[in-house]
């Protein structure tokens, strides 16, 4: 971003595991060696991505408040405390509720800032109060950063005119997939996500069972913890396929199980853009995903070209699909080659300097108007 040390500020709730947490690990590490770097969040207690030593956490609690309204209080106070000491340039604010609070906490401090949306707006902003502050406090921005042209279309023009859209970038680990032929691939199909009512795995597990049927040989490995284990793990247990369908738990280890599955699926009701399933494409899965909202895996797959496209919570599409890849290897490899060439678009780099023209670009706007 020009010759000029910036100091930039993001801003989340924390940086345990999720996407918007290893964006902005990947964004700090990379942004950090010709900048000041800091990422505000409300608890340093579990960092789960690894960060460039230089890059300075902040956290905002020091008390913690039972009372939702007091702990919100608190947070914009230590928020905007925070601003005035740090003094940044550009504040990169991820997720609603840390972006509603620094938009507050910035009154009348000026600080430019750039929010990023990461997950479907309609979900996000369900709630009335959520939408209210939206509308109230969004328009007060100075740029936002979309995954998706389905999520900047769910914003009214004045945000979709100062917005951009930025996919998310590919750990560099999966830019370099061991070339595994499909023969020697595991008669394995992959999921990889947290076991909530979104991720929609019991529709997968349903499927499989059906698809097991006509192909006994393949097994399903679902990766992942959430609230949902005990019940998916019943519902195995039900189906009576506790020999062919495995919960794993996490795996430190997930580039190597996506290298050897034959197909991934990602089931989900919503998503923004599903780093499960980017990752599954560059190291050459075929795949099989819902086109849900907001649009991440429709801008990801080309549908019959590098993965297949099914209706959200279409049980007898995901049975038809598994089907249909299972008995023509051909096809397999054909999607296996195609879906790699995403990790050229998305590698890092190319995503930094994406992120660095943007953040330039709302920078120079914010100074011609001043």
């Amino acid at each position: 971003i020009g010759e000029m040390k910036m100091k930039i500020m993001f801003c989340t709730s924390s940086m345990g595991k999720g996407g918007a947490e290893r964006v902005i690990s990947i964004l700090a590490n990379k942004l950090v060696n010709d900048n000041e770097v800091s990422i505000l969040i409300n608890t340093n207690k579990n960092i789960s991505y690894k960060l460039d030593e230089k890059v300075k956490i902040i956290a905002l609690d020091n008390k913690y408040y039972k009372n939702t309204l007091i702990r919100n209080i608190y947070r914009i106070r230590q928020t905007r405390k925070n601003l005035l000491k740090e003094k940044p340039d550009i504040v990169l604010s991820f997720l609603p509720m840390p972006s509603f609070r620094i938009i507050i906490a910035n009154r009348k401090l000026r600080i430019p800032i750039v929010i990023s949306d990461r997950n479907d707006p309609k979900q996000e902003y369900a709630s009335r109060l959520t939408n209210f502050l939206m509308n109230w406090l969004y328009p007060k921005a100075d740029g936002f950063v979309f995954q998706t042209n389905k999520q900047k279309e769910y914003f009214d023009k004045k945000i979709q005119e100062k917005s951009t859209v930025i996919f998310n970038p590919i750990k560099d680990e999966f830019l370099n997939a061991k070339n595994i032929k499909i023969a020697d691939k595991e008669n394995v199909v992959i999921n990889v996500g947290r076991l909530v009512e979104q991720k929609n795995q019991k529709m997968l597990i349903d499927a499989f069972a059906k698809f097991s049927k006509r192909y006994p040989e393949y097994r399903l490995k679902i990766y992942g913890e959430g609230p949902l284990k005990d019940n998916l793990k019943k519902h195995i247990d039900d189906l009576k396929m506790n020999n062919k369908i495995f919960l794993c738990g996490i795996t430190d280890n997930i580039k190597s199980e996506l290298e050897k599955s034959k197909i991934f699926v990602l089931s989900s009701y919503y998503e923004g853009m599903p780093n499960a399933l980017i990752e599954a494409m560059a190291v050459g899965c075929a795949v099989i995903s819902t086109d849900c909202p907001c649009g991440g895996p429709c801008e990801l797959i080309e549908n019959g070209v590098n993965g297949v496209l099914i209706a959200v919570n279409n049980e007898i599409e995901l049975v038809n699909s598994l089907e249909d890849l299972a008995q023509d290897e051909n096809k397999l490899k054909v999607f296996s080659e195609n879906a790699k060439n995403i990790a050229e678009l998305l590698k890092t780099e190319n995503i930094v300097k994406q992120w660095s023209a943007y953040i330039s670009k709302v920078l120079k706007e914010r100074n011609f108007n001043e």
